[in-house]
């Protein structure tokens, strides 16, 4: 009687087991794609949590959005390959995370999440995935000036031209990014659509060490407008070398660091194409330019005086208007006394190869005395005159972001 006692209990005792064996809860991963989740604890008290949000390519120029349902999340960090982690912030809800800004398209990234479930047990998820690149057809492109590793003058804006038209500037403003050393006080300045501009507020310091990253990459531009990949260069400033011009007593005086070096006579636009007061900057220059009337918009009849066609030494572009300072042989006898040209700058032809030979972008000439302002210029935003021709809060108010900023420290 006692042994059929004892068996029986014995039953009893390996089927209760069975039985809680059967009823226990069990986490094999639960995450979603290749997310893996361990816990601490026995197993009969985890709760399944798996996470959302990952796919082998996540879309690019949007934020990055994870979440653990039923689950409560504890950290994330999302890094590229040898990066730092992105920012970003948990939602109300505890269970969801946003990353702070699109992440880098084309770049790889791993994930590592910490979520606890209801019980608190902790569960942790890794995972990676790729950012899907911006398709050619979507994808901002621009040009700079001045180029990476210029010697540049004390005037030199920094000027970004896109190929498409910024619709989204706040955004792309945001993205730029001036270091000096140096440090000064600048602004963009928004020229067009397709064009921005930064200068300091006064003139760069002689020997400034500038860097400009455009950290484009991700970036909406537009409504179907992207920045593909950043941007990098650097320049120096070097010598102030100013040309003050005086249409009164057609002379140009050329300073170097605040000396006047030389004195040389000079002649104007004549009355009916004077030209335009203001302050300008070298934009280019070219050992001989081909000039005519007909691209200056004068005239194209070659029985009119004013017709003109011409192989033009040493031409520095001031505006893309057409305004030169540049060696003009034919007009020596009325330099220093009478304004003949049709609105550039004569020099001799000595005098305007040594301009030439010193001039560097950025450079600064002043045209004071004459009978016309630079006011349709500035309305067309014309380059040589854009920056140095308005009040600076006038230039400020050109930003996107509507303010000045100082340079990073460099």
């Amino acid at each position: 009687m006692r042994l059929r006692l004892t068996i029986r209990r014995a039953v009893l005792v390996l089927s209760a087991a069975v039985l809680l064996t059967s009823c226990s809860g069990s986490d094999d991963g639960g995450a979603g794609g290749d997310a893996t989740a361990q816990a601490e604890g026995p197993k009969s008290q985890r709760v399944p949590l798996r996470l959302d949000g990952i796919s082998d390519e996540v879309a690019f120029g949007t934020p990055l959005q994870l979440s653990v349902p039923r689950g409560h999340i504890d950290s994330v960090e999302v890094a590229p390959e040898g990066g730092e982690p992105v920012e970003g912030q948990v939602g109300d809800d505890g269970s969801s995370w946003q990353s702070a800004a699109p992440l880098e398209p084309g770049a790889s990234y791993a994930v590592t999440v910490v979520a606890s479930d209801r019980l608190g047990m902790e569960h942790t998820f890794t995972d990676s995935f790729a950012v899907g690149a911006v398709p050619d057809a979507n994808r901002l492109t621009l040009s700079m000036q001045p180029t990476d590793g210029a010697v540049v003058g004390v005037g030199a804006p920094i000027t970004v031209r896109f190929d498409q038209e910024v619709t989204e500037r706040e955004n792309v403003e945001q993205a730029m990014h001036v270091a000096s050393n140096p440090q000064v006080e600048g602004s963009w300045h928004w020229v067009s659509s397709q064009e921005v501009h930064f200068r300091p507020k006064e003139y760069w310091p002689s020997g400034t060490q500038v860097r400009l990253n455009l950290d484009l990459n991700g970036v909406q531009a537009g409504a179907d407008l992207w920045g593909g990949r950043s941007y990098d260069l650097d320049f120096t400033v070097g010598k102030a070398q100013v040309a003050t011009v005086d249409a009164a007593t057609h002379t140009m005086t050329y300073s170097v660091d605040g000396a006047a070096v030389a004195t040389w006579d000079t002649s104007l636009g004549a009355p009916e194409f004077a030209t335009r007061n203001g302050t300008y900057i070298v934009l280019e220059k070219f050992e001989t330019r081909q000039m005519t009337s007909c691209n200056a918009n004068i005239t194209c009849d070659p029985n009119d005086p004013n017709y003109y066609d011409l192989e033009v030494p040493n031409s520095v572009r001031l505006t893309w208007s057409g305004t030169f300072v540049h060696s003009a042989s034919w007009s020596e006898g009325s330099q220093g006394s009478e304004n003949v040209s049709h609105g550039c700058i004569n020099l001799s032809q000595a005098n305007g190869a040594t301009f030439f030979q010193l001039a560097q972008y950025g450079d600064i000439v002043t045209v004071a005395n004459s009978t016309r302002g630079p006011e349709d210029l500035l309305q067309r935003g014309d380059p040589g005159m854009a920056d140095w021709n308005y009040t600076w809060d006038q230039y400020v108010a050109g930003s996107a972001l509507g303010a000045a900023i100082t340079t990073d420290a460099l």
